[in-house]
């Protein structure tokens, strides 16, 4: 029984030992002044406009039919080029003089009024000035 017992440790104190040897071989490795890790690059929030536009609701062609915005519905997705501003050099986009009034764009993050208007349509768009929703109000 005592054998079974010191071969038990042994093992055990070899792979301690092992550890030990790995640990101190690892420290020595890096120099003074250096970084343990690597450095991340992060994104600006123009290197995010090539992930797609994620859609608020279902945007169902039929529900707005009253506020012309019907035929938006295949502009989900795309960049809004307010007036004045330049059109981006790639990639798709439709220009706020293409909408037809009364309509309110409604940036990421804004708050909005509650006043409603059936014949309005009101067009929602996130951080990138992509559309993300269509809807009557």
């Amino acid at each position: 029984m005592s054998q079974i017992t010191s071969g038990r440790a042994m093992k055990r104190l070899a792979g301690v030992m092992a550890a030990s040897v790995l640990l101190l071989a690892l420290g020595g490795c890096q120099t003074q002044g250096q970084r343990t890790f690597p450095k991340f690059d992060f994104k600006t929030p123009d290197a995010f406009a090539d992930e797609p536009a994620v859609i608020r609701q279902p945007v169902l062609p039929e529900m707005l039919v009253n506020c012309r915005g019907h035929v938006l519905v295949p502009a989900l997705g795309m960049k809004l080029v307010m007036k004045g501003k330049e059109a981006p050099k790639e990639g798709q986009f439709i220009r706020e003089e293409n909408l037809t009034a009364p309509y309110r764009v409604i940036p990421s993050g804004a708050r909005v009024s509650m006043d409603q208007s059936p014949r309005r349509l009101n067009v929602e768009l996130d951080k990138y000035d992509r559309v993300i929703g269509l809807y009557c109000g």
